[in-house]
């Protein structure tokens, strides 16, 4: 399971993009968002990403502010499809 940060900027996405391309697979990968407090567009995009793979991403606990982010942007549907709670 990879855990999000509290701030999910650029800088974060960029280094944890490395581990999470070496753990997605032909199974869900587990992603703890219970922490975040603020979300930007290359968190977003890194999770867009890595839920269109193979095995996809199963989001664990999603906090309020990373929810509503996602239903700002739409992207909810793509990123909640295996979620777990």
């Amino acid at each position: 399971m990879i855990a999000l940060p509290t701030v999910c900027d650029r800088s974060a996405a960029a280094a944890l993009y490395p581990e999470m391309a070496e753990s997605l697979g032909v199974m869900p990968l587990g992603v703890d968002a219970s922490r975040v407090e603020k979300i930007g567009q290359a968190m977003l995009q890194l999770l867009v990403s890595a839920a269109k793979t193979e095995g996809g991403i199963a989001i664990h606990q999603p906090s309020p502010a990373f929810s509503a982010a996602l239903e700002l942007t739409g992207l909810s549907h793509i990123i909640m499809e295996g979620a777990a709670a």
